[in-house]
């Protein structure tokens, strides 16, 4: 990848969302799709421009620069579809001046604030998670139905819904009243829980993770933290969680970008300034009420101690996924469950757990359920059946380095 395709690629993940708020704040949310074309136009216009004349000095004020320009293109060749009152921004306008906004001296991210307005209550909690993803957070169509294990069409639908929807309400890129803040905040923190995921298992590319994006969604939970009126046990759970999950990144790949399993981590620390900060987080989160989030933090802090758990922290993460999927019933966390209990009972007593999962629909596109069979498969010496697991798996997987590993895996079975 060349320095400008890895400039671009920053800058998107990095400013979409704050180049498509800056101009929202010009348009209104019912204009959402003509900023989120206008920053794709730039994105476009620098990579054609920067191969010939370098990156500029100020990559995102030129970006912004040539979206308003663009905004202003676009809003002319529409000028039919604006409704009155609504214009253009103006030919010679610089970058966009902060708009007054509730919070905005402790909550001054454009990202943060679009996080809040893709969250908006007239929408559903689906369309809420697949806007704020699309827009915020700059996912292609494809990243957000492997986030949400959802087909392509089904969030295409919802995205046209959402937008649909928040141009009749017309929703505001504002920080909601402090009364509003406790139903928004939950959305917030579910999106950039999925965020998070998506860099730590990424759903394309060529790497295993996408240390950026987990770093984001990191920095966006403490912005959330610093406010009083955000700043909740369970956003603190959430940072927790995130803290752990860093620490242990390092350790998944190899120097030559190969998978590692858990099993071959012995010996590999999890990064101790991560660890102790996750643990002031989780500190910080302690209450009279557990939360899904507490116990997924609690399960992370002991994956991040131990890379290969022994008996007594096996035992430790059957009763907290046993805890987990009373409070959050999921497949996917009973496929956790299913982990740990081969790991405490015994690979066929958890081979019988995983039977009612396989008729799931959640799980049917998720590499994890399919290697989770041929692992324990393994263990019982159906070798044969293990390995078409293990292909099953290769086949769904959504990097190299999970495919090859997978594939290996399969080979090493037959």
């Amino acid at each position: 990848m060349s320095s400008v395709e890895q400039a671009l690629e920053l800058a998107f993940r990095r400013w979409s969302a704050g180049l498509v708020a800056a101009l929202v704040r010009r348009v209104g949310l019912g204009r959402l799709d003509l900023a989120e074309d206008a920053v794709q136009f730039a994105m476009l216009q620098g990579a054609r421009t920067w191969s010939f004349h370098g990156i500029p000095e100020q990559p995102r004020a030129w970006l912004l620069r040539v979206a308003l320009n663009r905004l202003t293109d676009l809003l002319r060749q529409r000028a039919p579809e604006v409704p009155e009152g609504d214009s253009a921004p103006e030919e010679d306008a610089g970058p966009p001046e902060e708009a007054p906004t509730r919070f905005a001296a402790e909550l001054p991210d454009d990202a943060l604030r679009l996080l809040f307005a893709c969250c908006h209550p007239a929408l559903s909690r689906e369309m809420q998670v697949t806007l704020t993803l699309k827009v915020a957070c700059g996912f292609s169509v494809r990243e957000v139905a492997a986030a949400l294990l959802a087909d392509e069409p089904t969030v295409a639908q919802r995205w046209v819904r959402a937008k649909r929807t928040l141009r009749a309400c017309r929703a505001t890129l504002e920080v909601p009243a402090p009364e509003a803040l406790p139903e928004r905040v939950g959305s917030v923190h579910a999106v950039l829980y999925l965020l998070f995921n998506e860099g730590y298992e990424a759903s394309e590319g060529h790497d295993l993770s996408r240390a950026e994006l987990c770093g984001e969604a990191l920095r966006l939970v403490e912005v959330l933290l610093s406010h009083p009126g955000t700043a909740t046990p369970e956003g603190h759970a959430l940072a927790a969680l995130f803290c752990f999950r860093i620490a242990r990144l390092p350790g998944r790949v190899d120097a030559r970008g190969a998978f590692v399993p858990q099993e071959a981590r012995e010996g590999t620390e999890a990064s101790p300034p991560w660890m102790a900060r996750g643990l002031r987080h989780l500190r910080a989160s302690m209450g009279t009420v557990l939360t899904p989030l507490h116990l997924e933090a609690e399960i992370a802090l002991v994956h991040a101690k131990a890379s290969v758990p022994g008996p007594e922290d096996s035992a430790r993460l059957l009763r907290l996924y046993d805890a987990l999927l009373s409070l959050k019933p999921s497949p996917i966390v009973a496929l956790g469950r299913v982990v740990a209990l081969g790991r405490v009972r015994g690979p066929a007593e958890a081979l019988e757990a995983l039977g009612p999962l396989r008729a799931e629909a959640v799980l049917r596109r998720y590499p994890y359920r399919f290697a989770v069979e041929g692992m324990l498969l393994e263990q019982l010496g159906e070798r044969s059946r293990a390995a078409d697991c293990f292909r099953q798996a290769a086949a769904l997987a959504r990097t190299p380095p999970q495919r090859e590993y997978l594939l290996g895996r399969a080979r090493a079975c037959e």
